[in-house]
């Protein structure tokens, strides 16, 4: 049962979430644990850094996954995917 508690989801939560392999008796992400026992949120532009992180084309859609069932704050969500492919194309700049 959820708790009354409300907590706010930062972005290397998620990156660990994505990157996770069970150990031993860990057999949750920290993600996961969080969003069974509280309810859940996030802003637009922690989604827009995970994104941005993603090292294809594909991986975004599968990190995605990640957010449902929680809340994004923030502008609309769906502009997370543009703002993240900017970022990535930023970091190209960048580090040319």
């Amino acid at each position: 049962m959820k708790s009354k508690f409300e907590i706010f989801i930062d972005s290397d939560v998620f990156a660990d979430h994505l990157t996770f392999k069970p150990k031993g008796t860990l057999t949750e992400s920290k993600l996961v644990k969080a969003i069974n026992l509280f309810r859940s949120y996030t802003s637009v532009l922690n989604v827009s850094e995970v994104l941005a992180a993603c090292p294809d084309k594909g991986t975004p859609y599968k990190a995605l996954k990640a957010y449902y069932g929680i809340s994004v704050l923030g502008i609309p969500y769906r502009y997370s995917i543009k703002i993240s492919e900017v970022l990535r194309e930023i970091k190209k700049k960048i580090f040319l």
